[in-house]
């Protein structure tokens, strides 16, 4: 579990991606400034599931699995080949997430403006984890992130 430390680390993270990615998405037109229309309860469920699944599940694959172990002591530059690995699966997983099993989300998915967010997305939780050796921060900007943009920024539950 993170020190007090690395969680203010954390929200430093995240608050520049956050500021970053709703300028771009805003700008370029996939984010905008609405409010969930649906009833709470469909909301309510999403955000529990969504914990779970996308958030967990491909931060565990694309974080714990992909990356090298933070513990130990790589050179940079193989940590930096994994992580660019780790990143470029998880982008390319939206596409395939929507060609094969959300195929309600196939054209959002392979948005170019939507897998830049993903990118930058992912950037922030690789930072995130290689910087505090735990899943759980990353995990909970993914979450954060996702809960946010579908019930403020436009986004649709599927």
């Amino acid at each position: 579990w993170p020190t007090g430390r690395e969680w203010l680390r954390c929200f430093a993270l995240i608050f520049i991606y956050s500021a970053l990615a709703l300028f771009l998405g805003l700008v370029s037109g996939i984010l905008r400034w609405e409010m969930h229309a649906e009833a709470i309860g469909k909301l309510a469920r999403f955000t529990a599931i969504a914990f779970f699944v996308p958030c967990l599940s491909e931060e565990l694959l694309f974080r714990a699995v992909f990356l090298p172990d933070p513990r130990q002591p790589w050179p940079p530059v193989y940590r930096l080949r994994r992580a660019t690995v780790a990143l470029t699966l998880f982008v390319l997983w939206h596409p395939v997430n929507g060609l094969f099993l959300k195929t309600a989300a196939q054209q959002l998915f392979v948005d170019p403006r939507f897998l830049l967010l993903a990118a930058l997305l992912g950037c922030c939780s690789t930072m995130i984890y290689l910087r505090t050796r735990s899943i759980w921060p990353s995990t909970l900007v993914h979450w954060i992130s996702l809960v946010c943009w579908k019930t403020f920024l436009g986004g649709q539950i599927f």
